[in-house]
């Protein structure tokens, strides 16, 4: 009686037990991949502390950015800051009011309502007295008058540290959005792309690229379908695409390794390229093979590569604002007890 393997064999030929036995493990992979998605992710159900806080995270920043403006449109931000009313008055919520993300949070709500006091314009309709004397007071003592959700800077005071020491240096870091609308010369974006060639990668495979897009036109339809660089794009003239090519990688096993070593090259890109005072702001990819369809009517990146972020450069303007982007406390993702 023939075997199913030589049967295989016999019809796919002899790299076909190898073929079967790997697609097999991959499709499983995938499978497991899509349950633990569907049960711990944020796309179906918001049913615990991570998830709500996650959400709260999204849209403070949200808020953030838009106190980034020179000329603050009034009344802005209106649906997420009923979302957030949502999520602060959650009984969880609050009382883990004292985590870094939360309490940033109430203090931007804080910041919104004062703002809004401040120009004489009335947003009762979404945002009552009540409900910020409320987040006042669970925030107590750490309430502070002096909070801002956006910091205002001088230029040469933001790149003050760039031949520093790595701490000082690391810490000075921002994403940039108000550029003069210069043209960066192509030499010295070539010189942070070549330093960033030393971040390490799986078995130095270097599966990374970067393209460089200084076609307007094309920018602006890309930007417009990254859509989380709204009110910025005017003066982006130059867009830089990193990508990670799965030609690279070898097993099932692999299958994300491309998403690491990509993020891995684009901290360092992105450190490069404040080291050589370009400014930039890391745009989020995090899309559907819908939009990555609507992209390749734009730019041709060859099928196998997958990106992984879009960074909009160009030189600063000589003042301008960065959000706040509050960082969480080391103990909140420090776990030293034994796992």
């Amino acid at each position: 009686m023939i075997s199913l393997k030589k049967i295989i064999k016999q019809i796919f030929g002899a790299n076909s037990i190898s073929f079967v036995i790997n697609f097999k493990e991959l499709l499983l992979n995938y499978i497991i991949d899509l349950q633990l998605y569907y049960k711990y992710s944020n796309v179906f159900k918001v049913d615990n502390f991570n998830k709500k806080e996650a959400k709260i995270i999204l849209y403070y920043h949200s808020v953030e950015k838009g106190l980034l403006y020179q000329k603050i449109r009034p009344r802005f931000a209106q649906e997420r800051i009923k979302n957030l009313h949502i999520f602060l008055n959650d009984a969880t919520v609050i009382k883990k009011s004292n985590l870094s993300q939360i309490r940033v949070a109430y203090q931007v709500m804080c910041e919104y309502y004062e703002f809004h006091l401040k120009i004489d314009v009335k947003i009762d309709d979404y945002f009552s007295q009540e409900q910020y004397s409320s987040y006042k007071k669970i925030l107590s003592d750490a309430y502070d008058k002096s909070f801002s959700g956006a910091i205002e800077y001088k230029k040469d005071d933001f790149y003050m540290h760039n031949q520093s020491n790595f701490y000082d240096f690391s810490s000075s870091r921002k994403s940039i959005r108000d550029f003069t609308g210069e043209l960066i010369d192509t030499e010295l974006i070539e010189k942070a792309i070549s330093l960033a060639l030393n971040a390490p990668s799986v078995c130095n495979r270097q599966s990374s690229k970067v393209y460089l897009l200084q076609d307007k036109v094309k920018i602006d339809k890309v930007l417009s379908i990254q859509n989380g660089f709204t009110g910025h794009t005017e003066n982006v003239n130059q867009l830089l695409i990193v990508s990670s090519d799965r030609n690279y990688f070898f097993s099932v096993g692999e299958r994300n390794q491309l998403y690491i070593d990509g993020g891995i090259f684009l901290m360092n890109l992105l450190y490069c390229l404040h080291f050589y005072q370009i400014a930039n702001c890391p745009a989020n990819w995090g899309k559907t093979s819908k939009d990555e369809a609507k992209l390749s009517s734009v730019i041709n990146i060859p099928a196998s590569e997958k990106i992984i972020c879009m960074i909009p450069i160009g030189i600063a303007k000589e003042d301008f604002k960065i959000t706040l982007s509050q960082r969480r406390d080391l103990d909140e993702i420090y776990k030293y007890k034994n796992i």
